[in-house]
This record gives structure tokens, C-alpha cells and sequence, in this order.
């Protein structure tokens, strides 16, 4: 029976967390269970008892019993393996009289601490079931958090109308165990519907409730309500904690709120909650993001003052920040300051750091960094692949990129959009347009479905080089599928159009905009104002120009000193002098081919 049990299956999951996404919902809580629950299966059926356990054992004749049964199972919690808690759970199954289900509940509560037999648990739970155990609310919280660690939120919303069915109040594990699943589940609505319902049924919400809720908030952008939720949390005498703080602060930091952010981190300091790594971290990067390197280094020196070192995180923060801003050689620096620190350097340090010299076409360092991550034993994954073919396709060692491109897939990662778009834009440039399109046909082969930047190089490539039969052929294919062109393809086409002189398809496309349901931006109208002009179009020219306004695109800098080359070039000045002082009325400024005739 031991080994029947332990073939149960056995899934791995995700540890339980506080948090995910919250929204506001019109369903009351029995209507959440009728609406999520299946049919009960036997194991949920509450025929079996008309009296629950309560958290002492029923018979006080056996009481000695009991403490004996309890100390035994307590050196017996410490699990070696699963099989071992199998065993202890057979041996208890085949007691007469049976343990009580205390002891029982104690025991699935070790196994699910184990972190991945939640359908052995059930198993388990059913087969004290079947022996006459009556559950009591910590058994059926247990079972509530092993459906829903298994994603199935209708069969833990069964166990909790089995709950009410049974007179019994839910704790706050319950419901916030309910709450953070159907987070995940992305049930929003009855999350935070649920939580009011826990309020109403005098259920105090905890920390841990409270900072589901709030994190919840944040994941879906509702930063403020956030905030709000935590000034009801201090309001309600419930305290805060790190975790709590921290959220709200990162959410304000993705904001790009970083004032807000850098706010709440010094009233949780006043309020003497003491900020962790994953706080610091998180204002280290707003800062970061906005150059801020002062009060960033500022930051470092506080949190190792209070002896919270710098892990790969805050490291990573660091060096993709200096990166980005073009800065290799101080990266460098803190490369060298972390592994003296003991930090390792991992795949997304080295990918910063290439990503940097990548940037100032540096490929040949990039390179180094990249050869000298696998002689340390760190796997490059497809991002660090893809900045290294970037860098040789900018500066055309084509070659290499499509080396890199091979041995990517050799090494067993599947390259993914990003890859496929540089590598194509790489061929473009380099005018290998036969070999850009049969890694475009190829790229639909091993299911990456060509995106919108993907079109739009390819139909670049073949525009530039004159194909344009090509590129119109490409262009029709693709209103075919569920990619639909946009602007950026239509501006392509009608650019290409003008340039080589076919102004009457380029209309044509002009006019298609408004039938596909598009609006025209200032480039698409300052296209083919350009291309009217140079045909000496210049009353239709200027009427395309009026049209923008009215369209709700005003015309910018460009469109106006656009329009009055092509009246300067065509010998109209009294109309190009017209649009000058009206250009210059709007502030914009003429360029010198505008103002030197």
C-alpha cells in the first residue's frame, strides 16, 4: 500500500507566495463557488460526518493514548523522504483506534512542506476519508492549498463550500490562500471580492492578506490604489512589513516614480521597518534608470553600513545601467569590485557587459567576454547570442554572425524572434537579400512566426535594392495573414514608390491608409508631400499639407521645411515665404536650404 501511495503523482509547483493581480467584482462568495466549483467528487462530500474534529481529541478515555500517539508522531515529522512519510501515515492508517486527526493533519502538513507531493497529499486526505477521519478546518485548508498549488482554484473553491456546508468558519490562511491563487489563476475580480467578503464575515486580515491584496494592485499597474490600501492597512492597526513597503516601492520605481518611491522608503525607516536587500535594490535601479549615480552610491554605502551586502542582483543593476550609458570601462570596475566581493558574475552580467561594448562596435571584446563566460562555466542563453550577432551584424562580419547564428541552435537554444530580425536586417544591409528571404522562409519553418519588425526589414531590403515587385508581393502576403502592415510598412512602400518616381501607386497606398481604418502620421503625409513636390505637384502638394491639420496630425518641423523646398525648388516663393513666417510663428525653425534663397 506504501508503494501504491508513493506512486502517486507527483508535481513540482511554485512555492506559496502573498500577491498577484487584483481588480474590483459584482459576485458575492457562494456565487464565486457555484460559478468556479465542478461537481464535488467523493472526496469532498460531506455525507460521511454530521460532527467534525475540533482541535482536541475526541475521547478523553484515550488521552494518554493521544500524548503517546502525538510524541511519537512528532519525532516522526522529521521526514527523511516522502517514503518514509508514507510509511508513518500507513502505520497510522492501520492503528486501532485510529490516531486522531490531529496527528493526521500534522503529518500531510509535513509532506506539503516538502514542496511538491500536493497530489499525494489529496490522495492521502481521500483515503482518511474512506477510513472515517472527519476533517477539521486546518485538514481542509491544507487540501484548499494543495488544489491550489496544483492550479486547479475550482476544486479548492469546492472544498471551501464544503467548509461553509459544514458550519465551520474559515481562517485567515484559508482565505488568503484563496486570495493569492486566484491571483494567479487571473481571477482578479473574485480576489479582491473575496476580500471583502472575509472583511464582512469578521475575518481581520493579516500582513500577509493585506500585501496579497497590495501586490496584487501593483502587478496590474494600480500603483495608487495601492498606496491607498496600505494607509487603510495602518488605519485598520494591522503593521505593515518589509515585504509590504518594498512592493509598493518597486511598483513606484517601474512607474518611473522614483521620488515616490525614494518617499515611501523613508517613512517605512521612521516607522522602524528596516529596508532589506530587494528594497534597496529596487531604488538602486529607479535611480540608475534616471543617471542618478550620486544618490545610487549613496544607497550602496547606507545598506552596506547596515551590513546588507550587495548581491548578483544589485551588482547586474549596476553594471547594465553603466552600460547603457556607454560607460564600459567603469563597468568593468564593478565587475572587478563584485568578484572580489565573492559575487560570481552570471549570464546576465556578461550579457550587460557585451551588450556595452556592442553598443561603441567593439565586437572583438565583446567577444572576449563572451568566450571567457564559457570558460568559466556560465551558459550564454539566446540573449547573450543575439547582442554578439548584433555587434558583428553593425559592423558587417556577417559571417560570423551567422556562425554564431548555428552554433546557437548546435548548442541546443532555439532561436527566437530577435535572433531571426537581426540576422535578416544584418543580410539586408549587406544587400543579400536571396539569403534574407530563405532565412525568412526558414524562420516560418521551425514555427517562429515572423513578427511586424520582421515584414517591415525585409520589405526594406527589397525596396532599397529596387525589387519592387518583390516588396508589393511581401506586402499583399502579409494582409493575408494575421499580421496586418502598419504605418512604418505602408511609409516604406510609398517612400520607395516616390523616390523611383511612381507617385500613382504611391497615392494609391496614400489612399488604401484610409480604408484600412489608419490614420496618417506627420511622416506618411511628409512623405508624400515630398513626393508630390518633386513631381512639381505643388498645389496638390499643399493641399495634402492643409489636410494634415484637419486630419488631427499637425504638421511638425520637418513636414514645413519639406514643403517649402519643394516650392523654393519650383521657383514658388511667395508661397514658400508664406510658410516660413507661419513655421516660424509656430516656433519651428527653417533649416538653411530653406532660408538660404
Amino acid at each position: 500500500m506504501v508503494m501504491m501511495a508513493a506512486a502517486a503523482v507527483r508535481r513540482g509547483s511554485e512555492a506559496f507566495f502573498i500577491g498577484s493581480q487584483i481588480q474590483q467584482c459584482q459576485m458575492k462568495i457562494m456565487g464565486m463557488i457555484l460559478l468556479l466549483s465542478p461537481t464535488t467528487p467523493s472526496l469532498l462530500s460531506s455525507n460521511h460526518s454530521n460532527s467534525i474534529s475540533s482541535s482536541t481529541c475526541s475521547s478523553s478515555s484515550s488521552s494518554s493514548r493521544n500524548r503517546r500517539d502525538k510524541r511519537k508522531h512528532d519525532d516522526a515529522c522529521s521526514f527523511r523522504n516522502i517514503d518514509d512519510a508514507l510509511a508513518s501515515f500507513n502505520h497510522m492508517l492501520h492503528r486501532k483506534p485510529l490516531p486522531c486527526i490531529i496527528l493526521f493533519t500534522k503529518l500531510l502538513s509535513a509532506i506539503v512542506k516538502m514542496g511538491q507531493y500536493y497530489d499525494t497529499v489529496i490522495s492521502l486526505t481521500k483515503q482518511m476519508e474512506l477510513a472515517g477521519l472527519s476533517p477539521n478546518i486546518y485538514t481542509l485548508s491544507i487540501l484548499i492549498n494543495c488544489f491550489s498549488h496544483l492550479q486547479r482554484v475550482d476544486l479548492a473553491f469546492s472544498v471551501l463550500a464544503k467548509i461553509i456546508k459544514l458550519g465551520l468558519q474559515p481562517t485567515i490562511v484559508t482565505f488568503t490562500t484563496l486570495i493569492n491563487w486566484l491571483c494567479k489563476a487571473g481571477k482578479f475580480a473574485q480576489a479582491m471580492e473575496l476580500f471583502d467578503d472575509m472583511v464582512a464575515r469578521g475575518c481581520r486580515p493579516d500582513v500577509y492578506t493585506y500585501t496579497t491584496i497590495i501586490n496584487g494592485l501593483c502587478k496590474i499597474g494600480e500603483t495608487a490604489a495601492a498606496a491607498g490600501l496600505l494607509k487603510k492597512m495602518e488605519e485598520a492597526g494591522c503593521q505593515p512589513n518589509v515585504v509590504t513597503y518594498s512592493t509598493i516601492i518597486d511598483s513606484h520605481r517601474k512607474d518611473r516614480r522614483v521620488n515616490q518611491a525614494l518617499d515611501i522608503f523613508s517613512y517605512m525607516k521612521v516607522k522602524g521597518i528596516s529596508p532589506d536587500i530587494f528594497t534597496y535594490n529596487s531604488l538602486i535601479q529607479g535611480l540608475c534608470n534616471f543617471s542618478q549615480w550620486k544618490e545610487a552610491s549613496a544607497l550602496l554605502n547606507e545598506m552596506r553600513s547596515l551590513n546588507i551586502m550587495p548581491d548578483i542582483v544589485t551588482f547586474n543593476v549596476l553594471v547594465d545601467t553603466i552600460c547603457k550609458e556607454g560607460k564600459v570601462s567603469e563597468a568593468q570596475g564593478v565587475l572587478k569590485t563584485m568578484t572580489e566581493m565573492g559575487v560570481e558574475p552570471d549570464v546576465v552580467t556578461y550579457s550587460s557587459l557585451m551588450y556595452g561594448y556592442s553598443l561603441r562596435s567593439e565586437v572583438v571584446e565583446a567577444r572576449k567576454l563572451f568566450d571567457a563566460m564559457i570558460t568559466k562555466g556560465c551558459k550564454p542563453d539566446v540573449f547573450s547570442y543575439n547582442i554578439l550577432i548584433n555587434g558583428y551584424c553593425k559592423v558587417k562580419r556577417i559571417d560570423e554572425a551567422k556562425q554564431l547564428f548555428n552554433e546557437m541552435i548546435h548548442q541546443g537554444l532555439t532561436p527566437n524572434n530577435v535572433s531571426y530580425n537581426t540576422l535578416i536586417h544584418g543580410l539586408c544591409q549587406l544587400g543579400s537579400l536571396r539569403e534574407a528571404h530563405n532565412l525568412f522562409k526558414n524562420m516560418r519553418t521551425n514555427g517562429n512566426l515572423p513578427n511586424l519588425f520582421t515584414y517591415s526589414i525585409l520589405l526594406d531590403g527589397f525596396c532599397k535594392q529596387g525589387y519592387f515587385g518583390k516588396a508589393f508581393r511581401l506586402f499583399r502576403a502579409m494582409q493575408s495573414t494575421y499580421s496586418k502592415p502598419n504605418l512604418v510598412m505602408y511609409n516604406i512602400l510609398i517612400d520607395a514608390m516616390c523616390k523611383s518616381g511612381n507617385l500613382r501607386d504611391a497615392r494609391k497606398l496614400f489612399s488604401e491608409l484610409f480604408v484600412k481604418g489608419l490614420q496618417p502620421n506627420a511622416q506618411i503625409y511628409t512623405t508624400i508631400i515630398n513626393g508630390l513636390c518633386k513631381e512639381g505637384l505643388l498645389d496638390e502638394a499643399l493641399e495634402a499639407f492643409r489636410n494634415m491639420e484637419e486630419d488631427g496630425c499637425p504638421p511638425d518641423e520637418i513636414s514645413y521645411n519639406v514643403i517649402i523646398r519643394g516650392f523654393l525648388h519650383h521657383k514658388d516663393e511667395s508661397r514658400a515665404v508664406q510658410l516660413i513666417e507661419e513655421m516660424r510663428d509656430k516656433g519651428f525653425i527653417a533649416d538653411v536650404g530653406t532660408t538660404a534663397w
